[in-house]
């Protein structure tokens, strides 16, 4: 029994040492790299990057080369900096053949930004069904609120009861339009902070995509023709002050789309091999063009495309990955994986393990090995009892040569 409690106990600390040894490694001795930002300028027709490893941070550059001072920066994207340029008087009068008015500059404006986070993120069991046409100004919060199970209910939030008549109201209108219950994803924007509503984009257990929204307290349902074997994974909805497109659909075919409105139609995005669970995306729009930026760990790659969604122009930057650089090689060397409570993919914590790239590894826990069994035998134990403890260290090296000296044998 203390045999088997001591193993628990060194187990234990070889966890906590895989832990605490590269988080205290890297907070030495890790180089951040620059956090690259891509635009796209309508004047010059390229892109424009910024904080890139070639710019260092705060350095702004163009692809061939040419870098930019914070004047030249906002001359080259005035529909980002319209305001300043106005202020200063520098603004054109028009670009491409279209006059500049600050009222459509900003309605084109916006910005869409997603990362991994958001496919593990806690989802709500209730949501909100606003009016879509109340006559109103403002928007206003319901009464009630609604969960898609084996039926669409509408409960109040007061006494927590059932609306009946309004939940088989909203029933019987998903189940003339063909919807297969439960819900599997519901996305709409649950607040009151927006233009307008619009509802809901949901997915059935089948998969098909609906709208679901409250027409002067009727239910409007639409279903969405959608290509087969579409696998949507994740939907954000959007307000657009163009009114050009309800949402993002995010695919297991590894493709983004939009749904565009009043038609339905479904725009995909020329973005290929986009993996949500592991990749970001950002989408900045403007009257003539939008840049999508898709990055990884180790890399990004821009795409500008014009109104009808045609690609213009392309930009693909790479930089070293940390395992590649001289302090991610040195750790990679000494320890045989890591441990750690957090990852760039999830908000939660949990524990992620990472195997050390390469194997020279293998020859600093032989070293650990040797080491460890020259001790103990100076020390007088016999080589037949410390056989477990040897094969921890050769297993997990500097950890498991912490942990059995940490918790000695003191019966042997």
């Amino acid at each position: 029994m203390v045999k088997f409690s001591r193993y628990i106990l060194i187990v234990i600390g070889i966890l906590v040492a895989s832990l605490a040894i590269p988080q205290l490694y890297w907070t030495m001795f890790e180089k951040v790299p620059v956090t690259t930002t891509v635009f796209y300028s309508c004047t010059l027709k390229d892109f424009i990057i910024l904080g890139s490893e070639k710019t260092g941070p705060g350095g702004r550059m163009d692809p061939k080369g040419n870098n930019y001072t914070t004047a030249e920066y906002e001359k080259s994207m005035p529909l980002m900096f319209f305001r300043q340029l106005m202020a200063d008087g520098n603004m054109p009068d028009s670009i491409n053949g279209v006059k500049m008015e600050a009222a459509s500059i900003n309605r084109a404006n916006s910005f869409f930004r997603f990362t991994p986070k958001k496919m593990l993120a806690p989802l709500p069991t209730l949501y909100p069904m606003l009016e879509s046409e109340s006559g109103k100004v403002n928007l206003v919060m319901p009464d009630d609120y609604f969960r898609i199970g084996s039926r669409m209910e509408f409960i109040l939030a007061k006494t927590n009861m059932i609306n009946e008549e309004k939940s088989v109201l909203f029933t019987n209108a998903l189940k003339e339009n063909g919807f297969a219950f439960p819900a599997k994803i519901i996305s709409g924007i649950p607040t009151t902070r927006k233009s307008k509503d619009e509802g809901y984009f949901v997915t059935d257990s089948e998969e098909s995509l609906f709208h679901i929204k409250m027409k002067k307290g009727k239910p409007y349902v639409a279903r969405i023709e959608t290509p087969e074997n579409l696998g949507i994974v994740y939907i954000e909805c959007v307000d657009l002050r163009t009114n050009e497109f309800y949402c993002y659909l995010f695919t297991g075919s590894n493709g983004i789309y939009v749904v565009m409105d009043e038609v339905y139609d479904l725009q995909r995005l020329p973005v290929e091999g986009f993996d949500p669970f592991t990749q970001t995306v950002r989408i900045n729009c403007d009257l003539f063009n939008k840049c999508i930026t898709v990055g990884g760990n180790y890399w990004l790659k821009s795409t500008a495309i014009d109104d009808m969604y045609e690609v213009v122009n392309t930009y693909e930057e790479k930089w070293t990955d940390k395992y590649e650089r001289i302090d991610g090689k040195i750790l990679s060397s000494l320890v045989p994986f890591q441990m750690s409570l957090s990852s760039p993919e999830s908000a939660f914590i949990n524990l992620n393990f990472l195997k050390s790239p390469g194997y020279l590894w293998i020859i600093t826990n032989l070293i650990f090995t040797s080491l460890a069994a020259f001790i103990l035998i100076k020390k007088g134990r016999k080589l037949k009892n410390i056989i477990i403890d040897l094969f921890l260290t050769a297993l997990t090296g500097v950890y498991g040569c912490i942990a059995i000296f940490i918790f000695p044998n003191k019966f042997n």
